[in-house]
């Protein structure tokens, strides 16, 4: 709005300043009703100069402010007057003050992707779950090296992609480690095998039962691996599983095997084997069960 106020002030100015150059060149008051003689007449060339002034001070950006008295008749004299105030002002005006635009450029920087320390994955350790007074195979997946350690020592440093066996005591827990990642398990403890002696034979006399599988032997734990099985007496086994093994009594071959074995002894007759489970890592679970074949002749 002030912009506006300034352009309608500069319009008005020109068109007053117009007015006062024609009144000066036609030599006639301000009602146009007096001639002035020729002699007294604003000489044309004082009118161009003082426009051409006025123009190159509006082209400054500067508005003058003109007041003259419209009851006065000027002449030849006045308008040299003002012709040398109009010299001396524009002698007193600073030369203009052109101020380029500053083109700006925006340039745009890519920066490098940069992962902080915190957003770097760290290795993350699955720990396995391992048994007390147990051995067991790992191998380590990963690209730098698996340390396992227990009660302040350590079991294994398994390189990557390699494989180890560890061997476990009494320790309640195990901690594994790869680089600065780390994940402690409890150990899981150990249970005491059991032994099943199932009878399968009909009975009857000593060839009838050496003919057929007598008893099944089954061995109950979770690392049969630990175990070493030895079934000893007058028999033979076959093993069905790792934890399975079928009974055949192979006592006597003859007729006179079997009295020299039977005299003196009462029916009905028995023969026996035992069956023996040592664990390989803690005696404190091995056991041994008995088994009995009976029969009453040859």
């Amino acid at each position: 709005m002030k912009k506006g106020r300034d352009v309608k002030f500069i319009i008005y100015q020109v068109l007053y300043i117009f007015v006062i150059c024609v009144i000066a060149l036609k030599g006639a008051d301000i009602n146009l009703e007096e001639v002035l003689d020729a002699k007294q007449v604003v000489k044309k060339t004082y009118a161009d100069s003082l426009k051409k002034y006025i123009d190159s001070i509006l082209a400054l950006g500067l508005i003058p402010s003109i007041s003259i008295d419209t009851n006065k008749i000027f002449t030849a004299e006045d308008m040299e007057k003002v012709m040398a105030e109009l010299n001396q002002l524009k002698k007193d005006i600073p030369p203009p003050i052109v101020q380029q635009e500053q083109i700006r450029i925006k340039t745009e920087t890519t920066k490098p992707d940069i992962k902080e320390p915190d957003k770097i994955k760290k290795a993350t350790v699955q720990g396995v779950e391992l048994t007390q007074y147990s051995q067991s195979s790992l191998k380590n997946p990963y690209s730098e090296t698996l340390v396992i350690t227990a009660d302040g020592k350590t079991l294994a440093s398994i390189p990557p992609q390699q494989s180890a066996k560890i061997l476990l005591g009494g320790e309640s827990s195990v901690t594994f480690r790869v680089g600065d990642a780390t994940d402690t398990k409890p150990t899981k403890q150990k249970q005491s095998p059991k032994v099943e002696i199932q009878k399968v034979y009909a009975g009857g006399s000593l060839r009838q039962v050496q003919n057929s599988v007598g008893f099944r032997v089954t061995i109950l734990s979770n690392n049969p691996g630990d175990l070493d099985v030895k079934i000893s007496g007058p028999v033979s086994t076959k093993q069905v599983s790792p934890t399975v093994f079928d009974v055949t009594l192979t006592l006597l071959g003859s007729q006179a095997a079997f009295d020299a074995w039977t005299k003196g002894k009462d029916e009905p007759y028995k023969a026996s084997f035992t069956v023996n489970i040592k664990d390989k890592y803690n005696p404190k679970f091995s056991i041994s069960q008995i088994g009995v074949f009976t029969f009453d002749k040859w």
